[in-house]
């Protein structure tokens, strides 16, 4: 019973806030009106059960006055026998003239007969007949009580019954209080968490405002800087262009750069083969008589055309030099002329012209060769730096001394 009320009260809450949901598209009135509902349906079949346990306890009490009724005249009837039985085992051991006499009630009844001329005595078959006739008294008396006690069986297991029910509705009533409670807490519960988002709703609206009117300024800025994200996709095109225009000439400038180190190279074997018939030439002048020194130096003036000496190079020929540099080659070999680490120094005027130290260092070195025919630069390798030949140095300095005092 307890659970089609509970069944009842589900499916009166599900229609409910299913109909107040389509009609007022507001999920708490929604929740709330279902909650309602199912509240009155609840408490609608309670009252109808009190109402069925009333009738049923009106019912059980009319039962129970009618098994009382039963139970007086069964009373009634077992002390009429009791007293008949008596009255038969008293006649029974008085005289036979007493035992044969007609009761009074029918002597006085035969008395007042008009009829009676005579007294006659009671036969024996009349009093046979009469003992028949108590029998008979006696069963229908015990056919009745057995009925009687049929009866009070059956209505103290109708009453056991109804005692049962009555005690099993009590218990579904208790539990339905309960239940009715913890309706009503959950109600209050349910309001009170209604009532405190609707407060953080009120509180959090100025901030959902002001996420909205983020919203729209960030539209607004993407859209505005759609065109430039362009812009910047298609600089950053034509940077990639020339970045690889710069990987081109960068390859091949690393062609050169091997052409130039093998060049260098072999300017190197030719210079180390011109010192050591320079040195040969020497020992073969210090080995001659003195009385023929200026053929000597003839002579080794005609084998030697091209080799030109690291001191014999004129001061026009430096001075063409320091003023062919381009401001980054200048900058690097003062770089290497004045610091003890030049690297950082290099690298930066290498980043800053687009090109490497390596490359600075090499175009120095091809300047010097165009010019005074031989290299002033030691390019470093690792952990040691460029350096500027020892011979050469202080006509280096000397030249970027003057280079800087004439600007």
């Amino acid at each position: 019973m307890f659970k089609s009320r509970l069944l009842l009260s589900f499916v009166a809450l599900v229609v409910s806030f299913c109909l107040s949901l389509l009609i007022g598209r507001d999920v708490g009135r929604a929740v709330s009106t279902g909650l309602i509902t199912a509240f009155a349906s609840f408490v609608g079949a309670a009252v109808s059960a009190q109402r069925y346990r009333q009738f049923f306890h009106q019912r059980a009490e009319a039962l129970t006055m009618h098994i009382r009724e039963l139970q007086r005249r069964r009373a009634e009837a077992y002390d009429a026998l009791v007293a008949t039985m008596e009255e038969h085992d008293r006649r029974l051991k008085s005289s036979p003239q007493t035992a044969l006499q007609p009761p009074k009630e029918e002597i006085s009844w035969n008395l007042t007969t008009p009829q009676t001329t005579t007294k006659s005595s009671p036969s024996p078959h009349s009093l046979q007949t009469h003992i028949q006739q108590l029998k008979a008294q006696e069963a229908e008396l015990n056919r009745s009580l057995a009925a009687t006690l049929t009866a009070k069986q059956r209505a103290e297991l109708n009453l056991t019954t109804a005692q049962a029910e009555l005690n099993q509705t009590q218990a579904q009533i208790l539990e339905q209080k309960n239940l009715k409670e913890q309706i009503v807490r959950d109600i209050i519960q349910l309001t009170t968490q209604k009532q405190q988002t609707e407060s953080d709703l009120s509180r959090l609206q100025p901030q959902l405002q002001e996420l909205e009117r983020y919203r729209s300024e960030l539209s607004q800025f993407l859209t505005s800087a759609e065109p430039k994200r362009q812009q910047v996709e298609t600089g950053s095109k034509s940077l990639q262009i020339a970045i690889e225009q710069l990987q081109l000439q960068i390859s091949s400038l690393h062609v050169e750069l091997s052409q130039l180190e093998t060049q260098i190279l072999d300017r190197r074997t030719q210079k180390e083969e011109l010192d050591q018939q320079i040195e040969q030439l020497r020992g073969a002048i210090t080995a001659s008589p003195p009385a023929k020194p200026s053929r000597l130096k003839a002579q080794t003036t005609r084998s030697l055309p091209t080799a030109p000496l690291r001191s014999a190079a004129p001061p026009d020929e430096w001075t063409q030099l320091v003023t062919q540099l381009s401001e980054s080659q200048f900058q690097a070999l003062r770089a290497i002329a004045e610091q003890t680490n030049p690297n950082p120094t290099l690298k930066k005027i290498a980043e800053n012209n687009l090109t490497m130290p390596e490359l600075l260092i090499d175009g120095i070195n091809e300047q010097a060769l165009d010019t005074i025919g031989d290299m002033i630069l030691e390019p470093g390798s690792g952990s040691t730096v460029p350096t500027i030949a020892q011979e050469y140095l202080q006509t280096v300095q000397t030249l970027i001394i003057g280079r800087v005092a004439r600007r």
